[in-house]
């Protein structure tokens, strides 16, 4: 393919500011941003997780700092993220992850998934598939030629996509196990200017292999199979591809990160491609394994409800505030409950995890939620050199659980029954409400009397647009980026009780979307919204909160 296809393609900006910018050379003369977002794409469902849908050439994203002609950002030019590693490895996990990441700061990212590909390309059911096609070298005729025709699809519409869409980063998900690949892979897009990063995910610890078989035996490849049945042939496939494994080395003379038990073990070797890279390892540093869920909560009420007021919660608000803890507490331990390990006894185990568990770990009048595998755990290597010690820091283990709540007094006090019960609370100042500026406290009927022209552009792009001496949703996703990082870093459950501006863009992050959803996305104090996390995408579910009359 010729190389001068891929050539970045100018395009020419017609939106302007109106006015002279006489006296000021530094003025800029052309919008940051387009008049309206709302066109840039479909709005999708409030249930689903964008982070898959494509986007248009013109598309700005919530977390984006500035746009381009050329719609790359970064000066980064175009770089391919490969995901190396074996079966229950958490590649898929990795890769959607990059991709909801970056796309949230702007870069037009793509993830190609080599198991959705077949599910598309290949009518036949899971079951009638060639045996060895799941295997690195297929032996049979049948095996190879079906995995070529994929492979090849996944490669062409990667250069198509750094060809025609304005693509920056591609992420392609699949084995990539074999020296011979991975040189192939490094050959055909640095011939075209486009850099390579390798991430190798490699997992040692027995508890996370078995965590992930037991998701990938959830997939849509499984359907209606026995889990045992489903187990045995996902580990068929763990195994003879462990036999064809070529770990990578410094003697490939690759870029790549070698990811060890997700985020346990970060190295990086040949490193040269600057900051979005850098970024990206950076967040792949901050990012784990999430077995807790995130949940969103309005504060309780006040009497007056007013932005300059920082008001203590009335009876009603703290009547809420009881009933929320309640509610969260009883979902949390009802989830736990649930997700207690059947399938798979990790390596080197006789016994489910849990069968240790005592009494005394179990009691409500030690803590208001569940005891877990974690738990136990914990408590045995805790002192014991011999055991890994538990992780530091709020949310470092899975069993975790910990409350974020706005500084001002009612969104503090919302979560004083979590406190109450031992449960850990933080004031998180990046969490405070998009400042309203000069149209603090007004109706919108009064805002669009006193500032109609302020109004006019507001309504034009409500995402972008600021009131004078106010905030945008856009410097509200800038101020908590840190947050975004923060909840990646966490393992077990977070509940988040806010202003509905500050859920929004969170739960915009969360579930990849627009600039249009944001500011339209509704959260009532009569629904708790929660987030779970697969590896494909999030989902969510709004649990009524009944407030007895």
């Amino acid at each position: 393919m010729d190389s001068s296809v891929l050539e970045e393609v100018p395009i020419k900006d017609t939106l302007s500011v109106p006015g002279s910018s006489m006296g000021n050379h530094m003025a800029r003369t052309r919008r940051r941003w387009s008049s309206s977002s709302a066109d840039k794409r479909p709005k999708v469902s409030e249930t689903t997780d964008g982070v898959h849908e494509d986007s248009k050439s013109d598309y700005i994203s919530p977390g984006q700092l500035y746009s381009t002609e050329s719609g790359r950002l970064f000066h980064a030019g175009k770089i391919l993220i490969v995901l190396v590693g074996l079966p229950a490895t958490s590649k898929t996990l990795l890769s959607v992850a990059i991709t909801r990441y970056t796309k949230w700061l702007g870069v037009r990212t793509s993830s190609f998934h080599v198991s959705e590909y077949r599910r598309r390309m290949v009518n036949v059911d899971y079951d009638r598939f060639p045996n060895d096609y799941f295997s690195a070298k297929p032996q049979t005729a049948e095996g190879q030629a079906l995995r070529t025709k994929i492979l090849d699809q996944v490669l062409l519409d990667m250069l198509e996509f750094f060809k025609e869409s304005k693509g920056q980063l591609a992420v392609y998900d699949a084995l990539n196990i074999l020296v011979e690949e991975r040189t192939q892979l490094q050959k055909i897009f640095s011939e075209r200017n486009i850099k390579v990063l390798f991430i190798e995910s490699v997992m040692t610890d027995s508890e996370m292999i078995k965590h992930n078989v037991d998701m990938a035996t959830k997939s849509a490849d499984y359907a209606d199979w026995p889990q045992k049945d489903a187990i045995h042939d996902y580990m068929h496939r763990l195994r003879v591809n462990r036999e064809l494994y070529e770990e990578m080395t410094p003697k490939e003379q690759l870029s790549y990160v070698k990811y060890v038990n997700f985020g346990e073990r970060l190295s990086v070797n040949n490193n040269h491609f600057g900051y979005l890279i850098n970024k990206i390892v950076f967040f792949l540093m901050n990012l784990r394994n999430k077995k807790g869920c995130v949940y969103f909560a309005r504060c309780g009420t006040s009497d007056n409800d007013k932005y300059v007021d920082d008001e203590l919660l009335n009876a009603e608000g703290v009547k809420y505030s009881n009933l929320l803890t309640d509610l969260v507490l009883q979902t949390v331990n009802e989830r736990r409950a649930s997700q207690q390990p059947v399938s798979i006894t990790p390596i080197g185990s006789a016994s489910s995890p849990n069968s240790g568990l005592s009494s005394r770990s179990m009691s409500p009048s030690l803590s208001p939620l569940l005891a877990t595998a974690a738990s136990l755990r914990r408590t045995e290597s805790t002192g014991n050199a011999s055991m890994r010690q538990p992780a530091s820091g709020d949310g470092g283990d899975e069993d975790s659980f910990v409350v974020w709540t706005a500084p001002r007094k009612r969104t503090h006090d919302t979560a004083k029954f979590f406190e109450e019960r031992g449960i850990t609370v933080r004031q998180r100042y990046q969490l405070q409400q998009l400042h309203p500026g000069l149209v603090a406290d007004l109706t919108e009927d009064e805002v669009s009397q006193k500032f109609p022209e302020e109004y006019k552009e507001w309504k034009k792009d409500p995402y972008h647009y600021r009131f004078p001496r106010a905030e945008s949703y856009h410097d509200l996703a800038v101020r908590m980026e840190p947050l975004l990082l923060e909840m990646e870093r966490m393992r077990g459950d977070i509940l988040i009780i806010g202003h509905e501006s500050a859920l929004r863009v969170l739960y915009g992050y969360l579930m990849a979307c627009s600039c249009s959803d944001i500011p339209n996305l509704k959260f009532t104090r009569d629904e708790l919204i929660e987030i779970s996390f697969s590896p494909f995408e999030n989902k969510v579910r709004r649990i009524p909160v009944v407030m007895n009359k």
